[in-house]
């Protein structure tokens, strides 16, 4: 908390700052320099109103003074400077930086002229010539030390009229400042040229990495767009479970999303000879579909190569390109990109993207565009996973469903029809025959059927018995009356009708699991009398007679014999168009062909 005001303080000097050392001029070498040209004359303002305040406080103090025309003169003062720092933050940067030069060595000479104390030393004469190889062209510096010459030559001529007739005996201390002053010109002309190069060659290099910036910048901005619009589509497409619908709305998406001329998605068929187009955008997609368009793996065509190899192929300009095979429905066609759709290693079709400006797949969105075709593929193959799992599912539910009815309809055939059909209260013959229809139109419809009884009929409610989504009975109520069924007494009905439904299954298994194992120790006890068999013929006529007893019938036969061979015999069956039906008696015609024989 106590550091906001410190902060914001520096803040505001910071803006100030800034302010007065905007230039507004295009060369930043300029720039620069008319920020220094900014700082000097920022600084000169303010000493000169220093200056200024105090000889105004001291000559009223003075008898005899004239504070007005000093004020005076401190407002031309700070006239001149406001406009040269104007000029300058408009960018008349080379002409300020002169005149500025300009104004100091002339202030220089007119406070030597005011004061008359001494003549112009070296410091006072090179401090010009500095400022304006600094602030002003660089060529400017001898400009500036010639006229610092004629200024002092004129200042002392002023001071001593008879200034050149002693002109030898000061040479040598002319010729010192006057080699001091043009050393100082080439000095800041040499310093001058040294920081406008550097300037220059800095300004050139913070271009460069400007430019480099922006070309990153802009690189950055296309890939998270690139990646964004991955994201979406594989987002939008990573659900869909039916094969047709997620290649169209992929394509369809990928299409839209990135502004692509066409779009078109390509499977390898099951004999891995042929890349058949599966989905495609436009008119030109509904032509090639309708055409059965595809291509054979491995063919000079851009589809091809990648189902071949497996690798992204880009044909920059479809002009010169020789892989690229030229669609005449898609005749704007000028770059072309595909990428292989893969799973484990797998090669199961393509995804080709074509565009109307040449080399439009640049390097840095081409990974991208092979993570949207691998989340295409691992789409592609999850749906194909989905649509076998569902195959293999309804053939399983066949297949039990057709267990299912053949058990019951075996379980059913076993037990009396007074075990199959069940009634609590009096039956006349006339509700029989209605309550078989009603039944009928049950087990037809496999819903619940309801009748108020207010058109005159009998009123009911049936619900159907199902058991592993076989209809195998009904449950059906008849109140004396009409009356309205609730929901409440529709879900009492169905919710007893599963219980007896499971109840039904249980006891079946049951009795089926009780015959089985009751049959399977009929078995193991025949055949311990089997083995107790002295000779073949007690053996046989042992067979034949607890056959017999298990089954409950008195035709029955046993037979061993080699006169004819299993071959023959299965040639036989085999040969045979017909089934035959008959009694399990022994085959009289062949025994007496046998016998003839």
């Amino acid at each position: 908390m106590t550091n906001r005001p410190a902060d914001s303080n520096e803040l505001q000097w910071r803006e100030a700052f800034e302010w007065l050392t905007t230039i507004y001029a295009k060369d930043p070498t300029l720039q620069r320099r008319g920020r220094i040209t900014a700082t000097l004359l920022t600084a000169t303002f303010t000493g000169a109103l220093i200056f200024f305040a105090a000889l105004i406080a001291v000559s009223t103090r003075v008898e005899g003074g004239t504070p007005i025309q000093v004020s005076l003169t401190m407002f031309l003062v700070i006239g001149v400077l406001s406009g040269l720092f104007y000029a300058n933050r408009l960018g008349y940067v080379n002409e300020v930086g002169l005149l500025y030069a300009l104004i100091t060595l002339l202030s220089n000479f007119l406070l030597v002229d005011m004061t008359s104390t001494t003549l112009p030393g070296p410091a006072i004469l090179i401090i010009p010539v500095l400022i304006a190889g600094l602030v002003g062209p660089p060529a400017s510096a001898y400009a500036i030390a010639f006229l610092a010459v004629i200024g002092h030559l004129y200042v002392n001529t002023r001071a001593d009229p008879e200034y050149f007739q002693h002109l030898g005996a000061q040479s040598q201390g002319l010729l010192n400042l006057y080699g001091q002053l043009f050393a100082a010109a080439f000095a800041s002309w040499l310093f001058a040229q040294n920081t406008h190069t550097a300037l220059a060659e800095s300004t050139e290099f913070g271009l460069a990495l400007s430019q480099q910036r922006e070309r990153l910048e802009v690189r950055v901005a296309s890939q998270s767009r690139y990646l964004q619009a991955t994201t979406a589509i594989a987002r939008a497409i990573v659900g869909l479970r039916d094969i047709d619908q997620l290649l169209n709305d992929a394509v369809d998406l990928i299409r839209d999303t990135f502004g692509y001329y066409h779009v078109q998605v390509f499977l390898v068929d099951e004999d891995r000879q042929y890349a058949v187009l599966r989905s495609s955008t436009g008119e030109a997609g509904r032509t090639l579909l309708d055409r059965g368009h595809r291509l054979p793996v491995g063919s000079l065509s851009v589809i091809g190569q990648v189902t071949a190899g497996g690798r992204l192929v880009v044909a920059r300009d479809t002009d010169a390109d020789a892989v690229h095979r030229r669609n005449e429905l898609l005749p704007n066609t000028r770059s072309e990109m595909a990428l292989p759709l893969v799973v484990t290693d797998r090669i199961v079709g393509a995804l080709d993207l074509q565009s109307t400006e040449p080399d439009a797949f640049g390097e840095e969105v081409m990974p991208i565009l092979q993570a949207l075709a691998d989340q295409l593929a691992i789409a592609i193959e999850n749906a194909r996973l989905f649509s076998q799992t569902q195959s293999s599912l309804r053939e399983l539910e066949e297949l039990y469903g057709d267990m299912t009815e053949r058990s019951w309809a075996d379980f059913l055939s076993q037990a009396r029809d007074q075990e199959k059909r069940q009634v609590f209260g009096p039956e006349s013959k006339t509700i029989e025959v209605q309550r078989s229809a009603v039944v009928k139109r049950v087990l037809g419809s496999g819903s619940v059927i309801i009748s108020t009884g207010k058109d005159g009929r009998q009123s009911f409610l049936a619900a159907p018995i199902i058991v592993r989504n076989e209809i195998v009975g009904v449950l059906g109520v008849e109140p004396e009356g009409s009356r309205e069924w609730t929901q409440d007494d529709i879900q009492l009905i169905q919710s007893i009708a599963e219980r007896t439904a499971l109840a039904a299954e249980n006891a079946r298994l049951y009795l089926q699991a009780q015959r089985a194992a009751d049959r399977e120790r009929l078995v193991n006890s025949i055949a311990g009398r089997l083995q107790r068999a002295p000779n073949l013929k007690l053996l046989l006529e042992s067979a034949a007679e607890e056959i017999a007893n298990a089954l409950g019938t008195e035709n029955v036969y046993a037979e061993i014999s080699l006169d004819q061979p299993l071959g023959d015999v299965r040639k036989e069956i085999s040969d045979a168009n017909e089934p035959v039906e008959g009694q399990a008696r022994p085959n009289i015609e062949s025994e007496e062909a046998r016998a003839k024989s």
